[in-house]
């Protein structure tokens, strides 16, 4: 499959209406092929969704939802007004507040993912981890004038050469939930210079994507989409920023706070979270075996665990430092510099 391909019936008919393209208005328009079954997954992204790093084992957490309350909600009935909700930002990050209890929220959430052409991969109440399948956003097809004469009749044969996921991840409050929404990208790229085979590889996670989702999300539990969009606009970064100390990196934060943006800032660094324990402020990631940069290539090992342990030092400061799989310092790991830099940038 190349990128973009366009499987048409005549050249000269596609040349004729070519002139009438425009762009779409619609930012997003997400569809997996078939409702409620997994989405073709791409040659090549086949790996991806094998990989035993993305299978969240079962554990008890401060985050759990309790989920037979979960399950008995009805599914988008809650509604939330505008100042019940808010969006919230610290560097990349952004999240959103909402003052209700995550059994409530988090039926809206499989329901908000669905409804917007997504297939759930993995739903895990007891985690507080939602994870879409890989879903294609159309609102990327070229609105050329064959497409619009013709419709979805011709749908099929179009394709944008992108694939998108997303993690939803929930963090209890003492007055509600916060919700977090990560991105992750494939693209589909020519291995060759005369353009005669493909193959995916990752792209950048997209920040103003995950914003949009989430102004969305707060449509859908009960604001307009004025107020929604505000929200999103109106967000301050609150980010103290962070340094590099030796082989570790200081957060300007207290714990709770340090707790959640390095939460969503290690996807960015190329490392996935396989799981997390709050009450001894420990995430345990491995090397995402998709980054094929120059994380990937430095950090650790594929398929090995390391520990991120988060520490207090003073009122407002907070020691991140990284361990292997039995606690001895990475330290004179080659690749530790360019993970504390990425995170740094990302925590800016």
């Amino acid at each position: 499959m190349k990128k973009a391909t366009y499987k048409i019936l005549g050249l000269a008919l596609v040349l004729s209406l070519s002139a009438c393209a425009s762009s779409s208005d619609k930012k997003l328009d997400y569809r997996s092929q078939v409702k409620g079954s997994p989405l073709e997954v791409p040659p090549g992204l086949s790996d991806y969704d094998k990989n035993s790093q993305f299978n969240l084992g079962d554990g008890v957490r401060s985050t759990d939802v309790d989920q037979n309350a979960a399950t008995q909600m009805p599914a988008g009935t809650l509604l939330v007004s505008a100042k019940d909700m808010r969006i919230e930002r610290s560097g990349e990050t952004r999240w959103l507040v909402v003052n209700r209890p995550a059994e409530q929220v988090w039926p809206v959430l499989q329901s908000f993912w669905e409804d917007n052409g997504f297939t759930i991969r993995s739903n895990q109440p007891k985690l507080g981890v939602m994870e879409t399948d890989w879903a294609e956003n159309r609102a990327n097809l070229p609105q050329t004038g064959l497409r619009k004469l013709i419709g979805g009749a011709l749908d099929m044969l179009y394709d944008t050469g992108y694939r998108d996921m997303f993690r939803t991840r929930i963090e209890r409050t003492d007055n509600g939930t916060e919700i977090y929404i990560s991105h992750r990208g494939m693209e589909e790229v020519y291995t060759s210079s005369a353009k005669d085979n493909t193959a995916w590889q990752p792209r950048a996670a997209d920040p103003q994507l995950e914003g949009q989702l989430l102004s969305a999300l707060m449509v859908r539990l009960g604001t307009t989409e004025d107020q929604a969009k505000a929200a999103l606009q109106n967000s301050v970064n609150t980010s103290r920023g962070a340094s590099i100390k030796g082989d570790t990196l200081i957060l300007n934060d207290n714990m709770d706070s340090a707790w959640r943006r390095i939460g969503l800032s290690l996807d960015r660094a190329g490392l996935s979270v396989i799981d997390r324990d709050f009450s001894s402020r420990l995430y345990y990631v491995t090397p995402n075996p998709d980054d094929r940069g120059l994380l990937r290539k430095s950090f650790g090992k594929l398929g090995e665990s390391y520990q991120v342990q988060l520490k207090q030092i003073s009122t407002n400061q907070v020691e991140v430092s990284f361990s292997d799989r039995n606690g001895a310092s990475m330290g004179n790991d080659k690749g530790l510099s360019r993970v504390l830099k990425e995170l740094q940038k990302t925590l800016k």
